[in-house]
C-alpha cells in the first residue's frame, strides 16, 4: 500500500490520464469492431419492423388482383372478389401487394377535375362509384377486411401494366393529390405501392407526380414503394430516371421493386430466368448504391439489399417468354434468403391458389411452398 501511496508526482498526474485514454482506445476497438455487427444484425432481423408501416423489413409478400373475377360457387369468392382471409389461413403469409387501383377507363377526369378511379380501371368498383352498393365493390371491402381481421395487411398498388395510370391522364398536382389522399383515406393505407411500366414511365410526368407523392406523405407518413421494370444488365436508363424523379422530390422511398420477368432477348446462352433474375438484382444493387451517392447518401451492400424486393412471374405468361418454373422461383428465393431482399413477391397469388387458369400451372401452391421459405427463414 505504502509503494502506492509514495508515487511521484508525475506518476500521480499521468498514469490516470494514461488509464483513461488505454480505456479510451479500448471503447473506440469496441465501437469499430463490435457495434456494427450489432447494427448489422438488426438491419436483417426478420422481426425488425418499419417506422412508417409496421410491415417487415424483410418479407415474402405475393400480388394478386383484386378486380380478377373469381366465380360465386368457388370457396375463395367474395361475391366476386378473392377471399384474402381464406388464402391467408391457407397460405399463411400475412401481408399482400394488391393490384391495381386505376382511374376509370371509359372517363378518367370527373367535371371537377378530380381522377374518377376504381380496382381495375372499373369506376363501379369504388365506393364513389357505385355508393359501395356493387356486389363485387362489396366483396373486395369484406376481403380486406377479413384479412386485417386475421392480423394481416395489405399495400395497394396504382398502375399497371394495362391502361394509363393517375399521372398519365392529368398532369393536375393538386388532383393527383387528392386521388391519393382518397385511396389512402378509403382503405386506412399505411403503405402505397407505384408500378411504374409500360406507357406510363414518361420522365415529365413523373416528376410532377412525385411532387404530388411527396406532399401526401407529407400528410399522412404513408410509405412508399416503387415497381419497376428491369433487364439482366441492370435497370435501364429510362428506370434510373423515375428514381431520380422521386428522390429529387425528396419522397422517402423504402423498397424498389424490380420486375424480375419478360427479359426476352435479354437473357445469357443457356441462361434461364432464375439466374438472369440473380443477375439483374445484383447489377441494381450497384446501379442503387450510385444513384444515392448522387444525393451524398451512402448506401452499405446490406442497406441496399434491403431496399431492393424481386417480383417475378410465375408460370406461363405468353409465348414470347419461358415458363417461369419453381426451380427459377427457388434460384431468387435462396439469393433473397443469402442477401436479405427487402421483399419477394410473384405474380400472382391468382394463377397459384389456381383462382384463375394458367396452363403451366395445375397444382395448387406450388410456388406458395417456394416463396414462403423467405417468411420461414430465420437468418
Amino acid at each position: 500500500m505504502q509503494n502506492f501511496k509514495s508515487l511521484s508526482p508525475f506518476k500521480k498526474r499521468y498514469i490516470p490520464i494514461f488509464s483513461s485514454l488505454g480505456a479510451a482506445f479500448i471503447i473506440s476497438l469496441i465501437l469499430i469492431f463490435i457495434i456494427p455487427t450489432i447494427t448489422v444484425s438488426k438491419l436483417s432481423d426478420p422481426s425488425r419492423k418499419s417506422e412508417k408501416s409496421g410491415w417487415p423489413v424483410r418479407l415474402a409478400a405475393p400480388y394478386i388482383d383484386m378486380s380478377s373475377w373469381v366465380d360465386t360457387s368457388s370457396a375463395y369468392s367474395l361475391s366476386g372478389a378473392p377471399n384474402l382471409g381464406k388464402l391467408h389461413d391457407e397460405t399463411g403469409f400475412q401481408y399482400f401487394n394488391l393490384g391495381f387501383i386505376q382511374p376509370d377507363t371509359t372517363t378518367p377526369i370527373a367535371e371537377d377535375g378530380n381522377i374518377r378511379w376504381g380496382w381495375g380501371g372499373y369506376y363501379v368498383l369504388s365506393k364513389q362509384g357505385s355508393g359501395g352498393t356493387n356486389a363485387q365493390y362489396k366483396g373486395i371491402v369484406d376481403s380486406l377486411i377479413n384479412l386485417r381481421s386475421r392480423g394481416g395487411d395489405f399495400a395497394i398498388s396504382v398502375g399497371g401494366q394495362v391502361g394509363a395510370a393517375p399521372w398519365v391522364v392529368t398532369q393536375n398536382q393538386t388532383a393527383l393529390e387528392n386521388f391519393y389522399l382518397d385511396i389512402i383515406g378509403t382503405y386506412e393505407l399505411k403503405r402505397l405501392d407505384l408500378d411504374i411500366e409500360e406507357s406510363n414511365q414518361d420522365y415529365n410526368q413523373n416528376v410532377i407526380n412525385a411532387k404530388a407523392i411527396k406532399k401526401v406523405q407529407d400528410e399522412t407518413g404513408v410509405e412508399i414503394t416503387l415497381t419497376i421494370p428491369i433487364m439482366p444488365s441492370g435497370w435501364q436508363e429510362k428506370q434510373i430516371n423515375i428514381i431520380k424523379a422521386y428522390m429529387d422530390a425528396e419522397v422517402d422511398i423504402a423498397l424498389i421493386n424490380s420486375m424480375t420477368m419478360c427479359y426476352g432477348a435479354g437473357v445469357y446462352e443457356n441462361e434461364d430466368y432464375g439466374t438472369a433474375s440473380i443477375r439483374a438484382i445484383d447489377n441494381s444493387i450497384a446501379q442503387l448504391k450510385t444513384i444515392y451517392a448522387g444525393y451524398g447518401l451512402s448506401l452499405t451492400d446490406e442497406e441496399a439489399y434491403l431496399k431492393t424486393g424481386a417480383t417475378f412471374s410465375i408460370g406461363y405468361e405468353n409465348s414470347l417468354y419461358p415458363t417461369f418454373t419453381t426451380d427459377m422461383a427457388k434460384t431468387i428465393v435462396d439469393d433473397a434468403i443469402k442477401n436479405n431482399y427487402g421483399m419477394v413477391s410473384f405474380w400472382s397469388m391468382g394463377r397459384d391458389a389456381i383462382l384463375e387458369p394458367n396452363k403451366d400451372i395445375s397444382k395448387q401452391y406450388t410456388y406458395t411452398e417456394v416463396l414462403k421459405e423467405y417468411n420461414n427463414d430465420k437468418k
